[in-house]
C-alpha cells in the first residue's frame, strides 16, 4: 500500500471514530514512515485524541527532528511537558520562541533549563544552545563564556574550534592562540587544530612555533621560508611537487623571492594565478617583486588590484591614485580608477579620468562613451555629440549610441540629424516596446531645415535645467 493510500485509509477510520483500528494501522507503518512528516503529525494527533500522552510525545519529538521548523510540533510538546519535565519544557519553549524570531527571549528559557536539571549532558546541551543564542544576538563574550563552561564539563574539539573562530572574529589572536594551545594538548592527534594554530602563529610572526605545530607539508614549507631556511623548504617542496596545486606555486614563488631570483619568482606567480585566478595574494606577491625592483608604479598598481579583489575599494582607489602619480602616462591604473568611480558614481572624478584615458588612448570607446554620457547628463549636448561621433566612427555597430545621439540632436533642435540617428538605431536595435514607441515617434517627425516642427520642442523645464547646469 502506498503512503498516500495508507494515510487516507487511516483518516477514513478516524472520521468514523474507529480510533483503535486507525492507531494500529499507523503504528504498524512506523518503520516504513518514521521520516514522513505528515505521518508523524497524524499519528501524534491521534495519540493525543486517545489520551496516549507518552506516545503523542514520542511522535511530536520525532516530528521536530524531521522538521526542526515545525511550530505545531513544538507547541504540542509544550502542552505535554509543562507539568511533566521542566528541562524539556524550557528547552522547547526557547526553540519555539526562536522560530517566532524572538531569540533574545529564548535566552532566559535556556538559563531556566540549566537550573532545572542536574544531568550533565542536559546542562551541556542547554549551554550550547544558550551560546548559539548569544552569538545570534551579538553577545559574543557571553557566548564565549558559555563555551568555556562547556569544556569545563567535557573537552570537545568542535567547541575549541568555535572559541578560536570567535576570538579571530574579534581580532583577538592572543586569546585564539591560547585556546588552540590548550586544544592541541587535549587532542594531540587533531591535525586541523594544530594547522589552525600554525596559521595564527604565522600571522603573529612566531615562525618557530608555527613550524612546531605545522602538520601539512605546505604549512611546514611556509614556516621554513619565513625562518629563512630556504634550502630545507625547497628540499621539502621538491619531494612533494604538485603542479596542480596553487599553493605549490605560491610557495615556489616565495622561495625564489627569498633568493631574489625575480624572473623565476614572477614565473611561479603567473602559474599560481592560472590555478587561483583573482586571488588577492597573487597581486600582493607581484607588488612585493615590483617594490624589490624599485618599480613604484607596479607596486601601487598591484596593491590596488590586491585590495580590489579583497573588495576594499577605498584602499584600492588610494593605491591606484598613487600608481597614477608615479607614472601618469600609463593607462592601467586610470582604467581601474574609472571602474571604481563608475561604481561609486563620483562623476567629477570620472570626467577627469575619462579625459585622461581619452588622451592616453584616443580610440578607447569606454572613455568616449563615458564622456558623452556625462556631458549629456549635464545638458551640454554639443559636447556630448563630439564624443559620441568619435565613438561611432571607431565602432559603427554601437547602435545604442545612435539613440543617445538622436536625443542630443533633438535637444539642440537639429531634427534632421536626430531623425537620421534614430533611424540608424532602429535599423540595428532588437525589437521591444521601447523601439516600437520610438518608431512611431520618428514617423511623426517632420524636418524643416534644422528647426523642429513636431511636438518634441524643448520644454520649459528643460530650459530651466540647462540654465542651472551652466
Amino acid at each position: 500500500m502506498s503512503t498516500n493510500a495508507l494515510l487516507m485509509q487511516a483518516q477514513m477510520l478516524i472520521d468514523n471514530e474507529q480510533y483503535d483500528r486507525a492507531y494500529e494501522l499507523l503504528e504498524n507503518a512506523y518503520e516504513k514512515l518514521k521520516d514522513n512528516e505528515e505521518y508523524l503529525e497524524k499519528t501524534a494527533l491521534l495519540a493525543k485524541t486517545m489520551d496516549k500522552q507518552e506516545e503523542a510525545a514520542k511522535y511530536w519529538e520525532e516530528l521536530v527532528v524531521v522538521n526542526p521548523n515545525s511550530l505545531v510540533g513544538y507547541s504540542e510538546l509544550l502542552d505535554i511537558y509543562i507539568h511533566k519535565d521542566n528541562y524539556k519544557y524550557y528547552i522547547t519553549r526557547a526553540k519555539y520562541k526562536i522560530l517566532n524570531e524572538k531569540v533574545t527571549q529564548s535566552i532566559d528559557d535556556y538559563k531556566k533549563a540549566i537550573s532545572s536539571t542536574s544531568d550533565e549532558n542536559e546542562i551541556i546541551n542547554a549551554r550550547f544552545l544558550l551560546a548559539k543564542a548569544y552569538e545570534h544576538t551579538g553577545k559574543t563574550q557571553n557566548a564565549i563564556d558559555e563555551y568555556y563552561r562547556i569544556i569545563e564539563h567535557k573537552d570537545d574539539i568542535a567547541i575549541y574550534h568555535k572559541l578560536a573562530d570567535l576570538y579571530v572574529e574579534m581580532n583577538d589572536r592572543f586569546s585564539a592562540i591560547n585556546v588552540l594551545e590548550r586544544a592541541v594538548k587535549a587532542f594531540p592527534g587533531a591535525d586541523d587544530l594544530a594547522e589552525y594554530l600554525c596559521a595564527l602563529y604565522l600571522k603573529e610572526g612566531r615562525y618557530d612555533k608555527a613550524l612546531e605545530n605545522a602538520r601539512s607539508v605546505y604549512a611546514k614549507v611556509k614556516a621554513l621560508l619565513m625562518l629563512g631556511k630556504n634550502d630545507k623548504a625547497f628540499e621539502l617542496l621538491s619531494k612533494n611537487e604538485d603542479t596542480t596545486n596553487a599553493n605549490y606555486y605560491a610557495l615556489m614563488a616565495e622561495y625564489y623571492f627569498n633568493l631574489k631570483q625575480w624572473d623565476k619568482c614572477s614565473e611561479n606567480i603567473d602559474k599560481f594565478n592560472e590555478l587561483s585566478p583573482q586571488n588577492p595574494l597573487v597581486y600582493q606577491m607581484r607588488a612585493l617583486v615590483c617594490d624589490s625592483n624599485d618599480d613604484s608604479y607596479g607596486y601601487h598598481y598591484n596593491m590596488g588590484k590586491c585590495y580590489s579583489y579583497k573588495q576594499d575599494y577605498e584602499l584600492a582607489l588610494a593605491e591606484y591614485l598613487n600608481a597614477h602619480r608615479c607614472d601618469s602616462s600609463k593607462s592601467e591604473a586610470v582604467k581601474e580608477i574609472i571602474k571604481i568611480n563608475e561604481a561609486t558614481g563620483d562623476k567629477t572624478s570620472l570626467m577627469e579620468f575619462y579625459e585622461k584615458l581619452a588622451r592616453q588612448e584616443p580610440y578607447n570607446t569606454i572613455a568616449l562613451k563615458g564622456l558623452g554620457d556625462i556631458y549629456a547628463d549635464m545638458y551640454e549636448f554639443r559636447n556630448a555629440l563630439e564624443y559620441y561621433n568619435k565613438l561611432i566612427k571607431i565602432n559603427p555597430n554601437a547602435y545604442e549610441v545612435y539613440q543617445k545621439m538622436g536625443f542630443c540632436y533633438e535637444k539642440i533642435k537639429d531634427t534632421s540629424s536626430a531623425k537620421e540617428c534614430y533611424e540608424k538605431y532602429l535599423a540595428k536595435a532588437p525589437l521591444s516596446p521601447d523601439t516600437e514607441k520610438l518608431k512611431e515617434k520618428v514617423s511623426k517627425m517632420v524636418t524643416d531645415g534644422n528647426s523642429l516642427s513636431d511636438s518634441s520642442e524643448e520644454g520649459f523645464i528643460d530650459k530651466i535645467m540647462r540654465f542651472f547646469a551652466k
